[in-house]
């Protein structure tokens, strides 16, 4: 079985502008040298993705292989059964190799769950030479300044994402090389339990892997679906997974905030379940192929058949009353979603609108409930420009998935491009742990 294309010489030349992975300042970026490999792995609380693309010399995207399993041992995105995960992960990334017909050797992995928080911070330097410039040595200073004692032991950190830097003459994307006295950093720290990404990476090793890097789930998604227009321009992209709902903000093309709703399209079944007295598998497979958003779309002669939880007898449920059960509790769960970012402060510069994401993004309806909750316009988000297999990943569900695949060709690119200098240091600490399960 051949084995996947070694990392390419480091090459420096450079392409147009884009944005890094981490989703900060705008930094050249190299394109690669040759054909490369990644694989994403998405461990969500109701499967397990994993998807293999292969990155041309021009920069186009290939999917190869993707399979998912269903994900046993995860809650909310939190190992709670360390062998049934490792069983899971095994099982995914296996099927996409038989599909791709490669052997996969390191995996980029997403990190979600109610244990990530971010915060915003900001620390002021002085330049070491003002008559020369800021030097990236002055920007490292600020950086680590930002951060010093604020990460307890029990967190780790994921994500330095720089916001924006500010000299004497005012704000500027990049102060590399201008004069001045003080140097001020404002980054955006995302932070993880220590315990809980710890437990991923321990899973993914012991499944017969290496974790090459931990990229958080909705920075992933946003890799997939939005463009750069819509990062400029200032959007929200709600990622509403099985266990859990993740959205970030985007706004002048860095990322403002993420956090996390501890529900999902989970607490839709686990709902309809309740309200239906039928078993959860009846209740997922009635919201998938039945369900909507808008219970006026039905009158009461519209009805669904599904098995009682506690009999073999075959119940008639109204298909209003099903719609009304999965609209309460999307309009609840974006309700959360609302509150998060508006507590923020930038919640006002979203100005392009809100896109959704994820499986449960797929529910019909569910974008005019989103309109009447946001009060902006709102779409359902697919990954795009992809060739191979690219008819069985343009869908929401693989959002986070492919955007994995395309984080791991930002961070090779973002290594080579930066080598030697002060980034690459963003994320050493988050290194060191995956280092020692490697």
């Amino acid at each position: 079985m051949p084995m996947t294309t070694q990392a390419p010489e480091k090459d420096h030349s450079v392409s147009n502008d884009r944005t890094p992975p981490q989703g900060g300042m705008r930094i050249n970026l190299p394109l690669p040298s040759r054909k490369m490999m990644f694989t994403g792995l998405d461990i969500g609380t109701t499967k397990i993705c994993a998807i293999i693309g292969e990155i041309e010399t021009d920069g186009k995207v290939t999917i190869l292989g993707v399979a998912s399993t269903p994900s046993q041992g995860l809650r909310r995105g939190v190992v709670i059964n360390l062998d049934e995960t490792i069983d899971s992960i095994r099982i995914a990334i296996r099927k996409a190799e038989d599909i791709a017909q490669v052997q996969v050797r390191d995996v980029f992995v997403g990190i979600a769950g109610g244990h990530i928080q971010c915060h915003q911070l900001s620390a002021t330097v002085d330049v070491s030479n003002p008559e020369r410039g800021v030097t990236r040595a002055d920007i490292r200073r600020a950086m680590t300044r930002a951060t010093e004692n604020q990460v307890p032991m029990e967190r780790e950190i994921l994500h330095q994402i720089p916001q924006r830097f500010i000299i004497d003459d005012g704000p500027v994307l990049n102060p590399v090389g201008f004069a001045s006295q003080k140097l001020t950093a404002e980054i955006l720290l995302v932070t993880a339990a220590v315990t809980s990404a710890q437990n991923i990476i321990r899973a993914v090793s012991q499944a017969g892997w290496r974790v090459s890097g931990i990229y958080l789930e909705p920075l992933a998604s946003s890799i997939a679906i939005l463009n750069e227009q819509e990062k400029e321009l200032g959007v929200a992209i709600v990622d509403i997974g099985g266990g859990t709902s993740d959205c970030a903000i985007w706004s002048d093309g860095a990322v403002r905030y993420t956090g996390v709703v501890p529900f999902g399209g989970d607490a839709i079944t686990e709902d309809v379940s309740k309200g239906l007295n039928i078993t959860r598998y009846d209740a997922e497979n009635l919201k998938k192929r039945y369900g909507h958003c808008n219970p006026s779309e039905f009158d009461e002669q519209d009805t669904v058949q599904a098995p009682a939880a506690l009999s073999n007898e075959m119940g008639t449920h109204s298909r209003r009353f099903l719609s009304e059960i999965i609209e309460a509790r999307i309009e609840e769960m974006l309700l959360m979603v609302k509150d998060k970012l508006e507590s923020q402060g930038c919640y006002d510069h979203v100005y392009g609108g809100v896109i959704l994401t994820g499986g449960a993004s797929l529910q019909k309806g569910i974008v005019e409930v989103a309109e009447r909750v946001f009060k902006k316009p709102c779409k359902v988000g697919y990954p795009s420009g992809l060739s191979g297999l690219s008819g069985v990943v343009s869908s929401p569900i693989y959002a986070t998935g492919v955007g994995l695949v395309l984080y791991g060709l930002e961070h090779e690119r973002e290594q080579v491009f930066l080598d030697g200098n002060a980034f690459d240091r963003i994320v050493k600490k988050l290194k060191s742990f995956i280092d020692w399960y490697g």
